[in-house]
């Protein structure tokens, strides 16, 4: 990292000559002498502030969400989302490769601060100190999920990532493992959260945003008492409730510190950070939407998590998600079709209602009867056709016909978008309320307090309007944790954790519907927890510029 050392003693220099009252020193002048409240608050808004590049914040959605099975690009493309999307690696990817190079950016900042920092001086010292110890940890975290493998996967011998623990530019340590990276994430958010007494807006650290972190820690850890118990503290701690009915549906378009249920968010400024983060277009939510001719709008809901929410038609959570209803309106029935178990496509047509019944007016001969046909399936109303070219039997939609992009109906996802009715303007969420009952559920489980865990499912599908799940009702295919999972699919999707939930779990991921990810070659249908290419190669130009070795991820 030689060369990335220099910018990161260029961006301190930036972070500590911020503030307009602050004596200008260069960075090898800092010392426990002349960091004051003032200038280490300075350094520590500039961490802050850095969170709120694209090149950090884009890239890590990016990565976390766009190689799970919640989305469907609707064609190709030839930006490097591609290949997260496709799981084809490169070594100059620039989206983990910016993740990384912008989270040691901040960590060199972060343990300036704790390197030169005493505690127990002040109560406002202490909780400056407690929210950099916060910020190192969930970097690493979200680093470490990037470039190391899951932990149920032999932590003690696969590599994480580097530990920089120091300012030092001349300490450039080796990867550490798994294991090494996690117990100092934990040591770095439980220090946190016994430094910081100070009660803060949410997209500043706290003691409860650490409990939230550590929540997740544990569970990814499979340590499902500390996960509970975590997950109960800031539960428990009243500071935080769910919004409910239609203020839950206008989820993102609140601002962080008007929203109960946020516990920390990336905090973005209407028109300002709009204007100066070029949002219109190179948001995380561009991708989704094109809202007021603003974004690229290329990227859909995938057809399997579109089913999960069609299972409830009261489900709130359909707000998240806009159909772009063609003009004049006419009515389709839409499936998708599968050729040889390999290729997915959608495959819609145009019907009409007569005497009661969808009568099919365009590819009719494809059919048996000519007509969509019902069935009641525990105790629902289902359409379906049957092939006459397979013999084979379909469910169907039967909806208003969709403008389409490529053949893929145009279903635009609104949960990363219309923050205070500007089109794509986003804080985006990194933890909430929610996660948090899902968490203790999933921890419940396995620590086989089956009423609890269902307890904590039940307040999510409450507050979503769907009916709660009853153990007797449960399919004999089905388990408590594939509901808890399920649940965690729908409620936090197009949040960034979907990936990883399945690969923690030990589950293969099914991306068996269209998309873009089915084109080129080589196609991963299903993608299995152990496989080589969930990781993500460490940049090249890291690799090259490191001056020790630097082992390169299989």
């Amino acid at each position: 990292m030689k060369t990335p050392i220099k910018t990161l003693i260029c961006f301190l220099a930036i972070l500590v000559m911020t503030g307009c009252d602050l004596d200008r020193f260069p960075y090898d002048e800092i010392t426990s002498d002349n960091m004051d409240p003032n200038s280490v608050e300075t350094i520590t808004l500039g961490t802050y502030a850095k969170l709120k590049e694209e090149y950090y914040y884009k890239s890590l959605h990016f990565v976390n969400e766009f190689g799970g099975d919640n989305i469907s690009l609707s064609g190709s493309t030839s930006d490097l989302l591609y290949n997260l999307l496709t799981f084809r690696r490169t070594r100059d990817n620039y989206y983990p490769g910016r993740v990384w190079k912008f989270t040691y950016q901040m960590i060199v900042s972060v343990n300036t601060i704790i390197q030169q920092m005493e505690e127990g001086e002040s109560s406002e010292k202490d909780q400056l100190l407690g929210e950099n110890y916060f910020l190192r940890g969930f970097l690493y975290f979200q680093l470490n999920n990037i470039f190391g493998r899951p932990y149920v996967q032999s932590p003690e011998t696969n590599l994480g990532i580097p530990l920089k623990l120091t300012a030092d530019l001349s300490d450039f340590p080796p990867r550490s493992t798994v294991k090494e990276v996690y117990e100092q994430i934990i040591k770095d958010l439980t220090k946190a959260a016994d430094l910081m007494t100070v009660d803060k807006v949410n997209f500043y650290a706290s003691k409860e945003v650490a409990y939230a972190f550590l929540s997740r820690v544990y569970l990814y850890m499979q340590n499902w008492e500390k996960a509970k118990e975590y997950a109960d503290l800031v539960i428990n701690s009243g500071r935080y409730s769910l919004l409910t009915g239609s203020d839950y549906q206008k989820y993102p378009r609140f601002v962080p510190e008007e929203n109960k249920e946020t516990i920390f968010a990336i905090r973005m400024v209407k028109d300002k950070d709009f204007e100066d983060y070029h949002m219109g277009y190179y948001s995380v939510g561009s991708m989704y939407a094109e809202i007021e001719e603003q974004g690229w709008g290329e990227m859909y809901p995938s057809s399997t998590i579109m089913d999960l929410y069609d299972e409830n038609e009261s489900d709130l959570r359909h707000a998240f998600i806009v159909n772009q209803i063609k003009d004049p309106a006419e009515s389709w029935m839409l499936y998708v079709h599968d050729v040889n178990d390999v290729t997915y496509n959608y495959v819609y047509a145009k019907v009409e209602l007569e005497n009661g019944e969808y009568v099919i007016k365009e590819k009719a001969d494809d059919y048996t009867d000519n007509k969509v046909q019902t069935e009641t399936v525990n105790g629902k109303l289902r359409y379906f056709v049957t092939r006459k070219d397979n013999g084979k039997k379909y469910y169907v939609k039967v909806e208003p016909a969709l403008e389409n992009r490529n053949g893929y109906p145009k279903r635009f996802i609104y949960k990363c978008s219309l923050q205070e009715d500007q089109s794509q303007l986003y804080s985006p969420v990194l933890i909430r309320l929610a996660e948090l009952y899902l968490n203790r559920s999933e921890a419940n489980y396995h620590l086989g307090n089956e009423q609890a865990a269902l307890d904590d499912l039940n307040v999510i599908r409450e507050r979503a309007q769907i009916p709660e799940r009853v153990i007797k009702d449960m399919p004999t295919d089905k388990t408590l944790l594939d509901w808890i999972l399920q649940e965690r699919r729908l409620e936090l999707a197009w949040e960034g954790h979907r990936k990883l939930d399945i690969f923690r779990n030990g589950q293969t991921l099914d991306r068996r519907y269209p998309g873009g990810h089915l084109s080129g070659a080589p196609v991963y249908t299903t993608v299995k927890p152990d496989a080589d290419y969930i990781l993500e190669f460490i940049p090249q130009t890291e690799m090259d510029a490191y001056p020790i070795e630097l082992v390169q991820n299989p």
